[in-house]
């Protein structure tokens, strides 16, 4: 039975549109909270690393497996999975950027 997104156990393998296992899920990529799922790191080969794959891209989910539409000789182009660095930002004490760029009017 398939299951939602949220449900994908760790290490469920990555299997290609033409039946082979090709790696495993590292990470499920997205918001929770939005309910928003962008994609899977997935672990390709030994030495491999993390490759990102679109959640445009798969086309089933089972909490221990995850398929995809793309062929397994297709694995090789995905691009390497980066984490987006976050960034916080909070107005210091004279108010702002704005006030840092353009100066604090009195």
């Amino acid at each position: 039975m398939q299951v939602a997104w949220k449900a994908i156990e760790a290490d469920a393998d990555v299997v290609s549109s033409d039946g082979e296992t090709v790696g495993q899920v590292s990470r499920v990529v997205g918001d929770a909270t939005a309910d928003v799922f962008t994609g899977l790191a997935i672990l390709v080969g030994s030495f491999g690393g993390e490759r990102f794959v679109a959640a445009e891209r798969v086309s089933g989910i089972w909490a221990n497996r995850v398929e995809l539409d793309l062929p397994a000789s297709a694995l090789e182009d995905l691009p390497k999975h980066e984490d987006t660095p976050v960034v916080r930002w909070r107005p210091g004490p004279l108010g702002g950027i704005f006030s840092r760029i353009f100066g604090r009017r009195r």
